[in-house]
């Protein structure tokens, strides 16, 4: 998940992020790491049948998402998409008046985003590629799962750093309280996607809850919604 990008200051997204595109370069002592590795290969394989399958949203997300547009549209300001994946709710928060960006590890994932017509940058969410105090939001569904345990809690004081002072966070991640490795259930371009395994990071919702805090947010808002797992819905100030 980590890619060492020079740091993006928000003005007019498109056209910073297509600056910052031919700039990147990867900082291999950062993504020497297997967790994180096979989870970004096994996303580029499975990009694509992601995407179609991910299309529609339960109305409590839905409704979740918009509540934070509102929130960062009433104090105005660059957004960020950590883990933005193939770009639909980043499409979807550009589309109700957000100056948003997505930020991503798997070149599928963003190749996928890129017909959408979405500016994105790849790059890890532990370390995104942005000026500290840059963002008025911060938006990340189903992507803090993905960090490994030990560095959740540095993570969240990152991103509580890249906002500036009253900016806000919008949080979707699972809840359940274990680790590890599971299988896919999506096709990739060639073979069946059976073997391929992505990392969880399944948290508790008090732990959870006590990172956050610790990070330096403020809590407005908890919610829980149950799909195929059970999601911790958070919105939150800086």
């Amino acid at each position: 998940m980590h890619a060492a990008n020079r740091p993006v200051a928000p003005g007019s997204w498109p056209a910073t992020v297509t600056r910052q595109l031919g700039r990147m370069r990867t900082q291999t002592a950062l993504v020497d790491d297997e967790l994180v590795q096979q989870t970004r290969a096994t996303y580029d394989r499975v990009a694509v049948d992601y995407d179609r399958r991910s299309q529609e949203v339960a109305a409590p997300f839905e409704q979740f998402r918009a509540r934070f547009a509102a929130d960062v549209l009433a104090i105005r300001g660059p957004v960020a998409d950590l883990g933005c994946g193939p770009g639909r709710d980043l499409a979807v928060l550009r589309a109700a008046g957000l100056n948003a960006v997505g930020i991503d590890l798997s070149g599928g994932m963003l190749a996928v985003a890129r017909h959408r017509d979405v500016p994105v940058v790849q790059g890890d969410l532990r370390e995104p590629p942005l000026q500290p105090g840059s963002l008025a939001g911060l938006w990340s569904s189903a992507a803090l799962l993905h960090v490994p345990r030990p560095e959740v809690a540095a993570t969240l004081t990152t991103w509580h750093g890249l906002l500036r002072l009253g900016g806000r966070l919008g949080l979707s991640t699972s809840l359940g309280g274990q680790d590890g490795w599971e299988l896919v259930p999506y096709a990739g371009e060639g073979p069946a996607g059976g073997d391929l395994h992505r990392w969880f990071v399944h948290h508790d919702q008090k732990d959870l809850t006590a990172l956050l805090e610790q990070a330096g947010f403020t809590i407005t808002s908890v919610e829980q919604r149950t799909s195929h797992r059970t999601w911790s819905q958070v919105r939150a100030v800086a």
